[in-house]
């Protein structure tokens, strides 16, 4: 078995794993730090599939989206790198929104049902923070409560769609409108969104053409903490002794038990208060699946079509099996334009974003997506009701099916904590996680407010504990002196 000596070991070659070995890479030499990864390929879960495509067209499987572009630290970098410009690599999908639902186009703008839902967004806002102990709910149960309060300042049209269209917001978090959290639900944007054309797959190895120490197919086993020294020991045997260590693994890998796959033990076990921050909060599950076809069927000069649920969709269960399938119609659907997105009208093909437990359904059974799908979709058929084509191909994502991810993001469920498992993992407060002296340190998307379930969140995080890490070493240096 292999032992190796340095300063900092990263586990977790994502972005903010990556982004953390570029920073301390600015003082440190190469021997002294390494990167660990349980896959055996680096990105985490930024991931661009440019193989499968039969139009040859790239798929984000992961994130594809720069967010909040205001304050978007990766798409200042990539900015100033030069190599990035707009319209070549990036689009700002921001056309209208055409909706759909069982009878065909929605009259948004006739009904006023874009002011009707920011009006319940508002009142979700205002429920909370004007009277901050009032008891979190689901999503699903505050915009009842909107309709109740409000009843008479609204359409019987009004009501019949609001219900069905704040819905969107499960394809942002990955989670069902049931379980959604209404208090931290509703989205503040910071700026406008900018879909990656490049792909996301280009950031990572960008960040490892400066990193010749990264460790493939090396799941962590244990981590003995408590010291001067931490150390890391791999499945294979493989033991690393470090300084310091920066934990990326995401939440749901962290609150798994030490004999499930991907789970990690702890010697001595990590505090309670840390334990139960983990477990106070969820995981989504965003999937894609991704449709190509052999001609267009749809509008092509729309950017993205939501296709509404039922009123009376059947609730949602935990999980969905072959015996008990999910019914068309039953959960909103978002379709992407992705042939526009990338100017290619002569390779047909839409991306749909899922969120669980659909996602867990389609990862599993992917032969049965475009069953769920099609019926949908027909609603966006240029040519009335003649049937649609089938796809030459169906591609689904599989974050639910790997155990050193199981999903997608940290997502908050009505009654979560959101944030706890933030306070607990960043180390940057006083007796509170492991401690700022701890040489366990933590990031990833689930340790940060600022950018929390995105890119540059990670990537802010992996910045935030290097720079930690720097400034201790030199602390060090300058008391021997």
């Amino acid at each position: 078995m292999t032992t190796i000596n340095t300063k900092v070991a990263i586990i977790g070659a994502g972005c903010s794993g990556l982004k953390a070995a570029n920073e301390l890479l600015t003082l440190l030499d190469q021997r002294d730090v390494y990167v660990v990864e349980a896959q055996d390929r680096i990105g985490g879960r930024l991931f661009t599939d440019r193989t499968s495509s039969v139009h040859g067209l790239p798929y984000d499987l992961g994130a594809a989206w720069f967010h909040d572009c205001l304050d978007n630290a990766v798409l200042d970098y990539k900015l100033a790198l030069g190599k990035f410009e707009v319209p070549r690599d990036g689009y700002f999908d921001e056309k209208d929104i055409v909706v759909y639902d069982r009878d065909g186009v929605v009259d948004l703008n006739g009904l006023n049902l874009n002011q009707i839902l920011l009006d319940a967004e508002k009142f979700s806002e205002k429920y909370y923070y004007a009277l901050l102990d009032h008891k979190d709910v689901p999503l699903k149960e505050i915009a009842t409560r909107y309709i109740e309060k409000f009843d008479k300042l609204l359409t019987p049209q009004q009501k019949h769609y609001l219900v069905r269209m704040i819905r969107y917001l499960e394809l942002w978090h990955g989670i069902s409108w049931d379980v959604m959290s209404a208090k931290y639900g509703i989205l503040q944007h910071e700026g406008r969104n900018l879909y990656n054309k490049e792909g996301f797959g280009r950031l990572p190895e960008e960040l490892a053409k400066g990193v010749e120490n990264i460790l493939l197919s090396q799941p962590v086993k244990k981590i003995y903490r408590g010291g001067d020294k931490v150390r890391v020991v791999c499945q294979t045997g493989l033991t690393i002794e470090a300084d310091y260590i920066i934990v990326t693994v995401p939440q749901s890998v962290l609150a798994l038990d030490k004999d499930e796959v991907g789970g990690i033990e702890w010697i001595p076990s990590l505090p309670k208060n840390v334990t139960e921050s983990l477990e106070s909060i969820h995981f989504g599950a965003l999937g894609k699946i991704v449709l190509e076809f052999d001609q267009v069927w749809w509008d092509y000069s729309q950017d993205r079509y939501t296709i509404l649920p039922d009123y009376d969709a059947a609730p949602v269960p935990i999980e969905f099996t072959p015996e008990n399938p999910p019914i068309p119609f039953q959960f909103p659907a978002y379709a992407i334009n992705y042939s526009k997105v990338h100017d290619s009208p002569n390779k047909p093909s839409l991306v749909l974003l899922t969120q669980a437990p659909l996602t867990n359904y389609f990862e599993k059974y992917p032969e049965k997506a475009w069953e769920y799908y099609k019926p949908m979709l027909q609603k966006l058929s240029v040519t009335g009701n003649r049937p649609i084509p089938d796809p030459l191909q169906v591609l689904t994502t599989s974050w639910t099916q790997n155990p050193y991810f199981r999903g997608s993001y940290s997502a908050v469920h009505a009654g979560d904590d959101a944030d706890g498992c933030i306070i607990q993992l960043s180390n940057e407060f006083p007796n509170v996680g492991l401690g700022l002296d701890s040489h366990v340190r933590f990031a990833g998307e689930h340790t940060i407010l600022e950018g929390a379930g995105c890119v540059h969140g990670a990537w802010l995080s992996g910045m935030r504990e290097a720079k930690f890490i720097l400034k201790a070493f030199a602390l060090k240096t300058s008391s021997k002196l």
